[in-house]
């Protein structure tokens, strides 16, 4: 059956998010009072896959998590989404990870995650599901997993008809050679100019857009061949190498309560709908949209939009051919 239906596999973070909406975010060292406590489940790579099952796909989640209440919570939710949980992992010495989060009122958010079981994704964990990483349509990965594992994944793709996804968040350093392993990275612009940073990669002379595409430009040159930096309320810019292409993707003018999960909603969207058979620009969109909407709604799993709700807003949305 998973030869012959088009899959999104999921690898990654499963976190329970304690999540306090305060008037603005503590400076450091200072205490601030009078917030409202709310708990949602998270985790980039569980946010993710429920964005992509709620966009339309068939989608396998693979994750390590806790066996604790939580973990029990994490699970039931995702089934209950209709995510397949079946290659999932529970660990008996590590409790579940833990995301606490202090959103402010404009929905800028801080962020500080115990991973727990999640450090615990082996590669060992990974090469036990072979089959279903070769055959899926595409693979997403994020960084809240062991770096070793996350080269075992990619490894293991690049020998199936996957197209390779990584979001290289929360960043660190990517090994040069990952990248002959992955098509499509998608950044944030912080993240885009660190990593740059991180390669030791030939010096950005440029400013403002120019920057973003000669920074995408050099990573590209390690072998990834799209590069997609997400830009919050300015959109986002595709980076294509192969021909070359540059393509810029504008935000929707919305009143965000909480921007946690949206770069989540972003990618999983955009997973699901390349993995229906939409071109990336059009993928692009879809996600561009499905983040609008998850921006406007409180929680990270929670907030992510369903199929018709991206459609509808989906119409909306242009591009600007760069170049």
């Amino acid at each position: 059956m998973l030869n012959n239906n088009p899959y999104v596999l999921i690898i990654g973070s499963s976190n329970m998010d304690m999540n306090i909406y305060l008037e603005r975010l503590p400076k450091r060292g200072e205490t601030v009072t009078g917030g409202i406590f709310k708990q949602y489940l998270g985790g980039k790579g569980a946010n993710q896959a429920v964005a992509s099952v709620r966009s339309g796909s068939k989608t396998i989640f693979i994750g390590k998590i806790g066996e604790d209440s939580f973990g029990d919570m994490m699970l039931s939710h995702l089934k209950k989404e209709g995510i397949n949980i079946d290659y999932v992992v529970r660990d008996e010495q590590n409790a579940s990870g833990i995301a606490f989060i202090m959103i402010d009122k404009d929905g800028e958010n801080m962020i500080s995650v115990a991973p727990g079981a999640n450090a615990n994704l082996r590669p060992d964990d990974i090469d036990k599901n072979r089959k279903i990483i070769r055959n899926a349509t595409a693979v997403v990965v994020q960084m809240e997993i062991p770096t070793k594992t996350i080269q075992e994944i990619f490894k293991i793709a690049s020998a199936g008809r996957a197209t390779k996804i990584l979001n290289p968040a929360p960043l660190k350093l990517i090994p040069k050679e990952l990248f002959l392993h992955i098509d499509i990275i998608i950044p944030n612009e912080g993240e885009l100019y660190n990593l740059h940073s991180m390669l030791n990669l030939e010096e950005i002379i440029e400013t403002d857009n120019q920057k973003i595409i000669q920074a995408s430009k050099h990573i590209s040159e390690l072998g990834v061949n799209i590069i997609i930096t997400t830009l919050g309320s300015k959109g986002s810019i595709i980076y294509q190498r192969e021909p070359e292409k540059i393509v810029k993707i504008p935000a929707y003018d919305v009143k965000a309560i909480d921007t946690v999960g949206a770069g989540d909603c972003f990618n999983g969207v955009l997973a699901g709908k390349f993995t229906q058979g939409e071109d990336i620009i059009n993928s692009v969109k879809y996600a561009t949209a499905a983040a609008s909407i998850a921006v406007t709604r409180k929680g990270a799993q929670k907030s992510m939009p369903f199929a018709s709700e991206i459609q509808e807003r989906f119409k909306e949305i242009k591009h600007i051919i760069i170049k």
